[in-house]
């Protein structure tokens, strides 16, 4: 077959560029003999780029400098692994905040950091579309190596309906937004690694920040993919990387890796993240078995898996695995690394330093898990004073930390709150509620969930019984300026986007309310943009306990 046609072939599925590199790399059969492949994994590193934090002379216990002091222990030994991470870099750390929307003129630093380290590919994850188009079309034009995310459908028609057959099932996607696979060689040995991210992002994120792109759910079309992949490239090893966390071995589109180890076929290893839980395990299904690894989050673990495979008369005839996770701990920062990113870490330090206020008392981000809290109050009072609304709901986003009294810095911000999610300000009525709260604190009660879950509301006075049956838990008695609060009545009711696009289910599940028909009043922009902006008007912070609910027995 000519280029020519090779392009005609190629350009026909939509696989792009990177596909085109890997159909014209040798294909030649391996000499018999044993062959040694070392795969790791990265994942969830959420801008943990710098071996210190921007506090003068405290050091971050693990970031990718600790990562790279391996990567060249691995090299210094003969060892040229298969990199890859896992997704969600862009976002978590003043480091990707400050490149991602400051530092807009030069290079991102991720891409950067990508080269540095020697990255074979790199996943989407949620939190990286989360970025917005900016950062991570930015990022991806950027990166030297491939962004994969096959189950990313670029969308077609005018409507925004993505360019797919109505039953995802019966299509694989033919037009990803992001490359959906790439082939790596090592000493003859072609692999295979096939990227996707996670299937609940619409659920998460407003349309604005993932407009054009449709996302499938990876189990959909991840064994097809697979065949398809596998007839095509011939690969000796195949590589499942997907943005998605553990789970279970039932399917579920927000954490389905599990599932997918146990069900797929064709695949030698599966690599996820998402859910920041480190594993390394072998999981059976109906191909024998097949190795999962998932490395975490901030760079904490590396998830390693060492092949050797054995090649006769120019065929592999066997494959072994062994498999762990490796602490980054235990690898001091690599100084070149730390040299090569000293001017881009001073920019992001001197950044994050800058005072934005004063806080008169410490503020214990682990008292919002337990009840009323002067956490929870703040990011309140913030919400309601900036949309107005009647209601307001909000969640502990993290347990850890704490703001110390004193000068306030932008870096305090990300302590506060550590997502990009933006103000919503919606209708709902009295009903939903308190069907709502009572979902929510049907999840807090049993301490069912992750705490950014636990959605407590301010604008109400009301009391939660603890040993009340679920549904019968909350008990709103006014609104908090002592009018009463009717069930029938329409409110505004300020929320975040990750609530307002169905995150969490307690839209759904709870208040019974589809988000696609609710009725948006306004948008507003990142809630710890909003957060900053206040505390930068008052004069000082003065945290108090949130008055308005309660427990009762």
């Amino acid at each position: 077959m000519n280029i020519v046609a090779i392009l005609v072939a190629l350009f026909g599925l939509g696989f792009g560029i990177g596909c085109l590199i890997s159909l014209i790399s040798s294909k030649d059969a391996l000499k018999d003999g044993e062959y040694n492949v070392t795969v790791c994994e990265t994942t969830d590193v959420h801008g943990a780029y710098f071996d210190s934090t921007y506090v003068e002379g405290v050091a971050a216990k693990t970031s990718l400098a600790n990562v790279s002091a391996y990567l060249k222990s691995l090299r210094e030994n003969g060892i040229d692994p298969v990199l890859v991470d896992n997704g969600d870099n862009l976002q978590g750390d003043n480091a990707a905040y400050y490149f991602n929307y400051v530092a807009t003129d030069v290079p991102h630093i991720y891409p950067r950091i990508v080269s540095y380290l020697g990255y074979d590919a790199i996943i989407v994850g949620n939190h990286d579309i989360e970025a917005g188009h900016g950062v991570y079309d930015r990022v991806k034009a950027e990166l030297t190596v491939p962004y994969l995310a096959a189950n990313a459908a670029q969308d077609r028609d005018e409507n925004g309906t993505a360019d797919m057959d109505e039953n995802p099932k019966n299509k694989l996607v033919t037009d990803s937004y992001f490359l959906p696979y790439c082939m790596v060689d090592r000493g003859g040995v072609r692999i295979a690694v096939i990227g996707m991210t996670n299937g609940n992002i619409k659920s998460w994120l407003g349309e604005k920040i993932w407009q054009g792109i449709d996302f499938q759910i990876i189990h959909d079309i991840a064994q097809r993919l697979i065949d398809q992949i596998v007839a095509k490239e011939k690969p000796h090893l195949v590589i499942l990387a997907v943005h998605s966390g553990t789970g279970t071995e039932l399917p579920d589109r927000e954490n389905e890796a599990l599932y997918l180890a146990s069900s797929l076929t064709g695949v030698d290893l599966v690599m996820c993240g998402h859910d920041h839980r480190p594993t390394a395990r072998e999981v059976e299904n109906p191909a024998g078995s097949v190795i999962l690894l998932n490395a975490g989050t901030k760079a904490a673990v590396v998830g390693e898996a060492d092949f050797t495979l054995t090649v006769k008369n120019g065929k592999v005839v066997g494959k072994q695995v062994d498999y762990k996770l490796v602490p980054m701990d235990k690898f001091p920062a690599d100084p070149d690394y730390v040299a090569a990113f000293k001017d881009d870490f001073n920019a992001v330090k001197a950044f994050a330093n800058r005072p934005i206020g004063k806080i008169a008392e410490n503020i214990f981000l682990a008292d919002a898990l337990d009840g009323p809290s002067s956490y929870i109050n703040l990011v309140q009072t913030v919400q309601l004073a900036a949309s107005g609304a009647d209601i307001s709901f909000a969640a502990p986003l993290t347990s850890r930390g704490v703001v110390p009294k004193g000068v306030i810095a932008f870096q305090d911000l990300v302590t506060i709150y550590k997502f990009e999610n933006e103000l919503y300000l919606v209708e709902m009525t009295g009903q939903q509620v308190k069907d709502y709260l009572e979902y929510s604190y049907d999840n807090w009660v049993n301490r069912r969930g992750p705490s950014y879950n636990w959605d407590s509301a301010d604008g109400i006075l009301y009391e939660v019984s603890r040993s009340a049956p679920a549904g019968d838990r909350v008990k709103i008695l006014s609104m908090k300026d002592g009018s009463p609060f009717d069930p029938a009545k329409t409110y505004k009711v300020a929320m975040t986007s990750y609530r307002a696009n169905g995150g969490g289910d307690l839209l759904t599940e709870g208040a019974g309310i589809d988000p696609t028909q609710m009725k948006v009043l306004e948008k507003y922009k990142d809630i710890r943009s909003i957060i900053g902006d206040y505390i930068a008007g008052q004069e000082e912070i003065v945290p108090e306990v949130s008055t308005n609910w309660k427990f009762v027995k």
